[in-house]
């Protein structure tokens, strides 16, 4: 199915750090069903970019979308290609390669494996308890 991309509006201000952010919205034709999708949005969702359906003016949440399509699908796939490279060539901004909370974790597991993993501070000295409990043999 041959899609073209009509328009974009790109969002300037992107909240990178966040693990869904809206990047732009599009508006996308369907010639072989003669159909026009306006406000397709191009999202960031934990690391991937995917494109989601458009929404009802004035819905509620909870209320049933006019047209839905599984994210992640070939439809939407091919959707999301067509509106990046469009994106791209608008001068939209693309997501950094590892987000800064990505950097915080590897940062954190990188300390984390780097401690040894038993450390003889002698805090597992029990006699203390032992002998409180009076068992065992302390002294």
């Amino acid at each position: 199915m041959k899609i073209r991309l009509l328009g974009i509006n790109i969002q300037r201000v992107v909240a990178w750090d966040r693990n869904f952010a809206i990047m732009g919205f599009a508006d996308i034709a369907l010639p072989a069903i003669e159909t026009t999708l306006r406000g397709v949005a191009l999202a960031r969702h934990g690391g991937q970019i995917i494109a989601i359906p458009p929404k009802v003016p004035g819905a509620k949440p909870g209320d049933l979308a006019a047209i839905s399509w599984n994210s992640r699908g070939e439809f939407a796939s091919k959707v999301c290609d067509v509106i990046l490279e469009g994106y791209a060539k608008m001068g939209g901004e693309m997501p950094p390669a590892s987000p800064e909370r990505a950097e915080t974790r590897a940062n954190a597991l990188r300390r984390l494996s780097a401690k040894p993993s038993h450390q003889d501070d002698e805090q597992d000295d029990d006699s203390g308890l032992r002998r409180l409990l009076g068992v065992g043999d302390a002294q």
